[in-house]
């Protein structure tokens, strides 16, 4: 029993199986996603070497020698008289691997007599014109299968040095489902380079033209070209998820640092602030009220007095009078009425007379109403910022500007003193320390409101600029 010998086709076309399968010396492997492709297949390759008076050497699984073994018959093919010839040897592909196996790895000088023996044997029973034996293995694939793919591939540069002994044919096969995705991919063509020629799947096999080859072949490329670039595309967007990540995470970072520092300095300033406020009530209020209480004891031993009373009276209205600027101070009622400016306008002209410096206020001219929580951040960036002139600027004047506009409002507070060291300037500026808690403090709590706080100096003045965004 023969097989027609395939037509020779123009250079560069897809080849037919059986010329690839059936040449001499030929180490094939087969990609099959359903057995009876597989077994359709070598029972072609088979067949046709028996019918020629050929040998035939099959390790393959069970399943596959039981069902091999039933076509061949079907076919009229005598395999009980070719085996007892040793034409036709069939061996069970997992005894045969234990049998080649050392430690789970195939050893050279075990599977050289093993499967040298075999195929000699064969050799020596073949009769045909040109005897020749096809073989077909199966121990690849089981080791493939168990995932020790490192010694599929031993195994199959162990069948190409045997080639160099012995003369025959070979068939190996693998499920295309091994290799079901990309990460698979290298394991794929490292198989396909131990061997001589590939054998596709029956989707393209059962392809009888050379056209519907060639077609095919041009739509398997678009598609490997489209899954390149899906590929690719995904690999961009996992790179620009992960810079965006790394991105957040450093953001995070940075607004966790500076929500820890504000909250230090919120603390420490809430910490100073009531020392502050003791310290005047101490100081003023207090000093007031215990003048009055002196009076009043020295008015009920002795009275007639009115010296006495008047004297209590100015105590009294002094008291009342330093209770009022505190209460102003950490919140002036000004501010619940007319908003910031109102608020501004009566802190600056205080501040004028308490300092003796020359204060001006520059406003909009239209009356206008913020967010509460934007009035008083303002308000107490322009408490801060007038209190550090007054204290460390030296200055003879300032100058306050509240600017509002469509998407923000600006609060810039200027001074004529000497200005700022330039070494903690530029330590505000890299680390946002070095400036005390107040300003440190405001400048969080500015971009707490997504704003931005500018502190600029020079040997004639510092300038203090906020800008916050206004809600649409």
């Amino acid at each position: 029993m023969g097989t027609t010998k395939a037509p020779a086709t123009s250079f560069g076309s897809a080849p037919l199986v059986d010329r690839l399968e059936h040449a001499a010396h030929s180490h094939v492997v087969q990609f099959y996603s359903e057995d009876s492709a597989l077994l359709d297949g070598l029972s072609r390759f088979l067949g046709s070497a028996i019918g020629a008076g050929d040998s035939a050497v099959v390790i393959a699984t069970a399943s596959h020698l039981q069902e091999l073994s039933a076509r061949l018959q079907a076919l009229g093919f005598d395999l009980p008289a070719a085996a007892s010839q040793n034409r036709y040897v069939a061996l069970d592909a997992a005894a045969t691997l234990s049998r080649i196996m050392v430690e789970g790895w195939p050893d050279t000088s075990r599977f050289m007599e093993v499967m040298g023996t075999v195929l000699a044997r064969a050799a020596a029973a073949a009769n045909g014109p040109e005897p020749r034996v096809a073989a077909f293995g199966e121990m690849v694939a089981l080791l493939c299968a168990e995932g020790k793919v490192d010694a599929a591939l031993r195994v199959e540069q162990l069948w190409n040095e045997l080639a160099r002994t012995h003369s025959f044919s070979l068939h190996c096969a693998y499920p295309i489902n091994d290799f079901p995705g990309q990460a698979q991919s290298k394991l794929f063509l490292n198989i396909c380079a131990e061997h001589s020629a590939v054998i596709p799947g029956e989707a393209y096999t059962s392809l009888a033209t050379e056209d519907q080859r060639l077609r095919t072949i041009a739509d398997l490329q678009q598609k490997a070209q489209a899954l390149a670039s899906e590929v690719a595309h995904r690999k961009r967007i996992e790179e620009e998820l992960l810079q965006g990540k790394a991105n957040l995470e450093r953001l995070v970072q940075q607004r966790t640092v500076s929500l820890q520092r504000l909250s230090s300095h919120i603390l420490v300033s809430q910490d100073s602030e009531r020392r502050r406020i003791a310290r005047e009530l101490h100081d003023s209020l207090g000093q007031y009220l215990v003048g009055l209480k002196l009076n009043i004891d020295l008015l009920r031993r002795t009275p007639g007095r009115p010296d006495l009373w008047s004297e209590a009276q100015t105590l009294l209205d002094q008291s009342i009078a330093e209770l009022r600027t505190i209460s102003h101070l950490l919140h002036p009622p000004a501010m619940d009425i007319g908003g910031l400016a109102a608020g501004a306008r009566w802190y600056v002209e205080g501040f004028a007379k308490r300092s003796r410096l020359r204060a001006s206020l520059d406003l909009p001219d239209q009356p206008f109403r913020l967010p509460d929580p934007i009035e008083l951040l303002l308000f107490r960036v322009l408490q801060e910022a007038l209190t550090n002139v007054h204290r460390h600027s030296g200055a003879s004047a300032t100058q306050v500007q509240i600017q509002v506009h469509a998407h923000q409002v600006i609060l810039r507070v200027k001074d004529n003193g000497r200005g700022i060291p330039d070494d903690s300037l530029a330590r505000f500026h890299e680390t946002g320390l070095g400036m005390g808690v107040g300003i440190t403090g405001m400048r969080e709590r500015v971009r707490e409101l997504l704003g931005t706080f500018t502190l600029e100096s020079s040997s004639t003045g510092t300038s203090v600029r906020v800008a916050l965004p206004l809600p649409s």
